[in-house]
């Protein structure tokens, strides 16, 4: 028999029931705070790759819904902008005089946008200068005169056998030389193109039939052959010249021989033009080429120096690939678009734009048509590249 002090203490109920609750909760504690697969803290979403030239996005990548695809498809060409212009002389229908001969201006017979004939007086000046040309010209007949004389007579001797055969030699030698000097004379005076009035006095005419388009010359003026601009412009108005400063991509498509629309700025007078010259050069400044047209203007509407605007015809049969201008990231070097070219990449192309026009853009190079392209996000993708790099 077993002795009561042998035993080991008996614990009291409420003791053991306490016990066996609190490891019951700790282990249940333990249980329930171990988190399970389905309450474990989601991966982070994967990040595009960036490979040289190209953006991998991730096919649940949250990019996706800043992105939009499209595919490139062809259309007509987009019309060209009007571009600036202005009115300017045809110069094989313009004619500048000047003063011939050094004189004192005596009359003006014309103003600014008279319409002359060809020999019209213009204006008259009185000069020293006339007065020793015509002396000239008369002192040279006179010597002609008087050498023809006495070849003649020499040659009266001769026939005579009073004078030697040389004197009649030495006599034509010196008419000779007097019709040279009087021909020289006459020619000096005929290349004025004057009319003359008096010892001192002469009219500068009109060459041929147009408008005074240019007058710098008034009465009791100075003027010599030495001026550096003319003193009256004529030019024929039935046709003129029109300048206009045409961007870069317009001018890429422009030809000789094509027509443009010529409009003043009012618009009260339109009519067509042809394409005659196309600059080679780009002006540094304004960035535009020069092109000329070649107007009619019978009616002379286009008066010179007149502001225009000047459309060159677009080429309906002419095809291009056509974005929206989202799709095109430029940096003012050089323009890209995103092709989609296998699953998840996204291809950074540099591409040769045209025209832009009303959230458009040309693409000339660089986009076949049946691609897929980002059409909305291409920013997006190249600041992925951009801050890779």
């Amino acid at each position: 028999m077993t002795s009561s002090s042998s035993r080991p203490p008996r614990r009291p109920f409420w003791l053991a029931a306490a016990g066996l609750g609190l490891g019951a909760a700790v282990t249940a504690g333990l249980v329930l705070g171990r988190p399970t697969p389905a309450e474990a803290e989601p991966a982070p979403p994967a990040s595009p790759v960036v490979r040289g030239e190209s953006v991998h996005l991730p096919p649940e990548g949250p990019q996706w819904q800043y992105i939009e695809l499209a595919v490139a498809a062809e259309a007509p060409m987009l019309a060209p902008l009007p571009a600036p212009g202005r009115v300017d002389l045809d110069e094989r229908r313009t004619a500048s005089m000047g003063a011939p001969l050094a004189g004192r201006v005596d009359q003006v017979r014309v103003r600014l946008g008279d319409r002359v004939t060809a020999g019209e007086r213009l204006f008259s000046v009185r000069s020293g200068a006339w007065a020793d040309l015509e002396r000239e010209v008369k002192s040279a007949e006179t010597e002609v005169a008087n050498k023809q004389r006495i070849a003649d007579r020499v040659r009266e001797l001769v026939g005579l056998q009073a004078a030697p055969e040389k004197e009649l030699v030495a006599a034509e030698a010196e008419l000779r030389q007097a019709q040279l000097a009087l021909q020289a004379a006459q020619a000096k005076k005929a290349s004025l193109a004057v009319s003359a009035e008096g010892n001192n006095l002469f009219w500068v005419t009109a060459p041929r039939a147009g408008t005074v388009v240019d007058l710098d010359v008034v009465a009791n003026q100075e003027v010599t052959p030495e001026r550096d601009g003319p003193l009256v412009r004529l030019s024929d108005l039935s046709e003129v010249r029109v300048i206009a400063d045409v961007q870069e991509t317009d001018a890429a498509d422009l030809r000789e021989g094509q027509q443009a629309l010529v409009r003043t700025q009012s618009g009260a007078v339109e009519r067509r033009g042809t394409v005659e010259r196309i600059s080679e050069v780009v002006d540094p400044r304004r960035r535009t080429v020069e092109v000329r047209l070649r107007v009619t203007n019978e009616d002379r509407a286009l008066r010179p120096n007149a502001f225009v605007e000047v459309t060159p015809e677009a080429a309906t049969t002419v095809k291009r690939v056509r974005v929206p201008a989202s799709a095109v990231v430029t940096d003012g070097a050089r323009s890209v678009i995103f092709v989609a070219r296998e699953a998840g990449q996204l291809e950074r192309v540099a591409v040769m734009t045209g025209r832009r026009r009303d959230g458009e853009v040309e693409v000339r190079q660089g986009l076949e048509p049946g691609s897929r392209y980002v059409a909305r996000g291409a920013l997006l993708l190249e600041n992925t590249i951009e801050l890779a790099n």
